[in-house]
């Protein structure tokens, strides 16, 4: 008996948080500054003297944008924000062309990657302020690079990748602000394929620092 009164005021309690909850969904767009980074550079395995090259990815990072969905339930203090969003995210591969003139000279290769991020953000809202951390599902949709033009050689991406968001944010009437950074739990990239046979495995993952603005309905 006592039992079925706990579960019953546990019951009464949630439905009344969710009838009390307030949902809004809106638009959204901003910047991204990502950075491409990975555990070693490529060298030609093979080389010829028409194919020799270093290929390495710089330590800078390079500006997107995304645009999209935004939805948020809040309940009391506590909120969720999931997100859809078409991303953009552009990154250098400096290529070597080891039988030039001058070696040491980089032929910049911009990596661009059109994706689909699906972000949830769970955290604290205090008045304006809230504070968030979340996983967030990625899909590539489309890459363009000369790298393969330029070399020969593919780099070989990942359709779907997961990964996390952490910030801040402040809501202020319909207008929203959030600040959060990106990280990678798995890879964007197995490697480089050097022929139909070969490929040369190293970790590449891609992390952003990103600036949103929106407005609830």
């Amino acid at each position: 008996m006592k039992r079925k009164i706990i579960s019953l005021t546990i019951l009464s309690l949630v439905v009344s948080s969710l009838l009390n909850a307030q949902v809004r969904l809106g638009l959204r767009g901003g910047i991204n500054a990502s950075q491409l980074k990975s555990d070693r550079e490529f060298v030609t395995p093979h080389p010829t003297t028409g194919s020799n090259y270093r290929i390495k990815v710089p330590d800078y990072m390079m500006i997107g944008y995304h645009v999209g969905l935004v939805g948020q339930i809040q309940v009391a203090t506590f909120f969720i924000q999931p997100e859809a969003l078409y991303t953009v995210t552009r990154n250098d591969i400096n290529i070597y062309d080891l039988n030039s003139a001058d070696p040491d000279n980089a032929d910049p290769v911009v990596q661009r990657l059109n994706r689909l991020d699906f972000p949830i953000w769970l955290g604290l809202k205090l008045k304006a302020f809230k504070i968030g951390v979340g996983p967030v599902m990625t899909f590539l949709i489309s890459d363009d690079s000369d790298l393969r033009r330029i070399t020969e050689f593919d780099l070989q991406l990942n359709k779907a990748t997961v990964g996390y968001q952490a910030g801040i944010g402040f809501d202020i009437n319909h207008f929203t602000l959030d600040l959060k950074y990106e990280g990678s739990l798995s890879k964007m990239s197995d490697g480089i394929r050097v022929s139909e046979d070969e490929r040369l495995e190293f970790d590449t993952r891609i992390n952003q620092f990103i600036v949103s603005i929106g407005l609830f309905f």
